[in-house]
């Protein structure tokens, strides 16, 4: 036995694997239609095409939740 630590994990057996497949690729889509709103806003310096900025920020903030997050690639 060595005198070194041992980690334990920081997450749960039921909680491991569980992605929702679904909800990443309608957040993915929520992103990409934002992105390209925002494009046209700054091509065309239209004030409606500013709002896009709401579906890019959700979609953004909805990747990096618990259940879409980095952790779970």
């Amino acid at each position: 036995m060595s005198g070194f630590p041992v980690a334990e994990s920081s997450h749960s057996e039921e909680d491991a694997g569980r992605v929702s497949v679904p909800l990443v690729i309608v957040v993915s889509l929520l992103c990409g239609v934002g992105l390209i709103g925002v494009s046209y806003w700054l091509l065309t310096q239209n004030w409606l095409f500013f709002a896009a900025l709401i579906p890019l920020i959700g979609g953004a903030y909805l990747l990096f939740t618990r259940v879409t997050g980095p952790d779970r690639a």
